[in-house]
């Protein structure tokens, strides 16, 4: 990821989204993401390379760039200047981030210019929260929030945050709460998230298709819920292939010919 992107690899008509990951590293340790694996080596992009990338996204005629991927943005120092370098050329910026440190006026000046923010969220239940993600607090996430949504107020900008929960056993109690609390902090988008099993990650949380029986009923009718209240706020409410596919590969299973529907 350190090489620079040629403009062979982005001289095309077609190109509108971009999705380029500033760095493979983070600064959590998630007790079901490969990065706890003690193999796992992540790479980070050379920013002294920002103004080439600009120039090069640009005549590729790219509308709009996510600046991360698998890793967090954030902790690499001086990634605002790429969204500044992005912002010169008449590209819009979009992140997904945790939100797990305290943001510079930098930082947030940045995001507060972006067209939307994904922060990664599995629950509202501080404790849960800290122990699933690790060096995460709650109040630390909302702080930052609510600094973006004044700044982006004072420059006339309106980013569209959305919440990302990867959905698991763990979770599923406090979905409710989760949504709750995303609409009273100004989210419009909810996205449940298919957990994957990683080799060598032996974390704790489970896919929702692995419970049995009267659990997985719970599931199931909290998911039905989750669905019913979004639509009731006039939120949206995002649940990624995996999870309702899964379910119904284990209700199959266990002898049930209906299958469960969002």
């Amino acid at each position: 990821m350190s090489q620079p992107v040629s403009a062979q690899d982005l001289l095309t008509p077609y190109v509108d989204v971009a999705l380029f990951a500033v760095t493979t590293n983070c600064n959590l340790r998630c007790t079901y993401c490969p990065v706890i694996s003690p193999t796992y080596v992540g790479e980070d992009f050379d920013l002294s390379q920002t103004e080439d990338l600009a120039e090069e996204f640009t005549l590729a005629k790219v509308r709009l760039v996510q600046i991360s991927g698998h890793g967090e943005t954030t902790i690499i120092p001086g990634w605002e200047k790429l969204c500044e370098a992005f912002e010169r050329c008449g590209i819009a910026v979009c992140i997904t981030s945790n939100f797990s440190n305290i943001f510079s006026d930098a930082e947030i000046d940045a995001l507060a210019r972006m067209t939307h923010i994904t922060i990664s969220i599995d629950t509202v239940d501080r404790e849960l929260l800290a122990r699933m993600r690790r060096r995460v607090d709650l109040r630390t996430i909302l702080y930052n929030m609510s600094r973006v949504r004044l700044r982006a107020k004072q420059l006339d900008r309106k980013p569209a945050f959305n919440w990302q929960c990867t959905l698991s056993d763990e979770v599923t109690a406090g979905l409710q709460n989760w949504l709750d609390m995303g609409i009273l902090n100004g989210v419009t988008h909810f996205t449940l998230g298919n957990l994957l099993a990683y080799p060598g990650v032996p974390g704790s949380s489970r896919h929702v298709a692995t419970l049995d029986g009267p659990a997985l009923e719970t599931v199931c009718r909290e998911l039905t819920n989750l669905k019913q209240r979004a639509r009731a706020a006039g939120v949206a409410l995002t649940i990624q292939t995996g999870i309702v596919e899964g379910i119904n590969e284990k209700l199959r299973s266990s002898g049930v010919s209906q299958p469960f529907q969002l």
